[in-house]
């Protein structure tokens, strides 16, 4: 049976992360300090066992992951790449950003990813959601009712 827990990201979080070989974020997320993620993350779970991770953040404001995407998604110089990203997002309230969601190798195509969406759905009925996706990752996006924001690389849904 597959759960969704929360889990405190503190140092033995970090130290179950960096002891991961095979996750995509693993190795940046536990070089982080504890100040740069959220109070928790969520381990997925099948039979007790963690196939994956996802990093949340919830924003009461758009200008919030604005500051976030500017500090670690774009450099000035590209702002003026992002500007669907910024009418889309400006005047939005309540998001949810999934910083990261990863599943182990030897669990991928298992359904694990798409489990851990429908039931971040299921808890943020309506919420904006967005993802910052790398391009070999947006098929899945698409495949959960994410849109493309604009001409950029965010994505977002409801």
């Amino acid at each position: 049976m597959t759960t969704i827990t929360t889990k405190r990201f503190d140092q033995e979080m970090k130290a179950q992360l960096s002891e991961l070989k095979s996750g995509y974020h693993a190795r940046e997320l536990s070089e982080k300090d504890l100040s740069e993620l959220p109070e928790e993350i969520y381990a997925i779970e099948a039979e007790d066992t963690m196939v994956g991770y996802a990093v949340i953040w919830e924003y009461a404001s758009g200008k919030s992951l604005i500051h976030k995407a500017e500090q670690d998604y774009f450099t000035p110089d590209e702002k003026h790449l992002e500007k669907d990203f910024y009418i889309d997002i400006k005047n939005k309230t309540n998001i949810i950003f999934i910083e990261a969601l990863d599943v182990l190798k030897e669990f991928e195509r298992q359904g694990y990813a798409a489990y851990f969406i429908d039931w971040l759905k299921e808890q943020h009925p309506k919420q904006k959601m967005y993802v910052y996706s790398l391009g070999r990752s947006k098929n899945f996006w698409y495949k959960q009712g994410f849109e493309v924001v604009g001409n950029t690389l965010w994505m977002s849904y409801n």
